[in-house]
């Protein structure tokens, strides 16, 4: 089990990046991994800047606090949107995603990663299409690593993208401790309703999670509401962490109100119970 200098220096020997970037979502498992990496970096002398991806259906203040933080450490922050279908084109399109991967993937890509992926490539390069590699330290650990997508390793990469963790090692006890003794400022978002709030795209969240939303952030909470009324206009008419399998199990594609055969579905739903 290394530590976070001897991932990030042998990441940096490794793979020689060009620009290193701490990828700062809002969570307190980033804002550990941003403090931790800034001292390494500063340490070895490396320059370094905060990237922060605005998924347009965030809690406004996760991303205020992000900026706080970031004015606090002096640190260098850049935030980008999406750069093609932003949440409300995806509502519209297909309503809201449903808690399968297909559509959590879906979500990832336009609302995350081809944002990060156009600022690697046209803004950190000297040359758009140069070989040249761009470090990403993010604050994914292996004790959470299966709920995250397919990183089970401390380093990976993705064409010039290396993704490396130097917090991949330590628990949650240990960030909590952290924390505490450098007294890093806390996410008000994460301690309300126990997630960071930078992405409310609503694959696999569930009814609960909209009601503690709507309690601590009714703003928030009727963005949700009028995208809800923008998607059942365009088609799509499931709620926001429900998604389109179960409403489609209950209301089947082409069903009609039948009112003349109402007794023939009533006894065919009694034979089949």
């Amino acid at each position: 089990m290394r530590t976070p200098e001897q991932i990030i220096k042998s990441a940096i020997a490794k793979y020689n990046p060009i620009k290193v970037l701490l990828l700062f979502s809002g969570g307190h498992d980033s804002m550990v991994n941003s403090h931790v990496c800034a001292k390494i970096l500063d340490k070895i002398k490396i320059k370094y800047a905060v990237y922060h991806g605005d998924t347009t259906i965030g809690i406004p203040e996760t991303q205020n606090y992000v900026k706080e933080v970031c004015t606090q450490f002096n640190w260098p922050l850049f935030i980008r949107k999406p750069t093609q279908l932003n949440y409300e084109d995806i509502v519209k399109k297909w309503g809201f995603p449903g808690p399968t991967s297909r559509s959590h993937q879906i979500c990832y890509r336009f609302l995350k990663e081809r944002a990060l992926r156009k600022f690697v490539t046209y803004e950190c390069k000297t040359a758009p299409k140069k070989r040249e590699n761009v470090l990403l330290l993010t604050g994914i650990r292996k004790q959470e690593s299966r709920i995250r997508m397919g990183y089970i390793d401390e380093a990976q990469k993705e064409g010039s993208r290396v993704w490396s963790n130097p917090i991949f090692w330590w628990s949650t006890e240990k960030c909590e401790q952290y924390m505490d003794k450098h007294q890093l400022p806390r996410n008000p978002v994460k301690d309300k309703i126990c997630i960071s709030g930078e992405c409310l795209c609503g694959a696999f969240a569930d009814h609960g999670e909209y009601m503690e939303i709507k309690e601590s952030y009714p703003h928030v909470a009727q963005r949700i509401d009028e995208l809800h009324e923008m998607a059942k206009e365009n088609g799509h008419p499931w709620h926001w962490s429900s998604g389109p399998t179960e409403w489609y199990k209950n209301n089947p594609p082409g069903q009609l109100n039948m009112f003349m055969c109402v007794g023939c579905e009533t006894k065919r739903e009694e034979q089949d119970d």
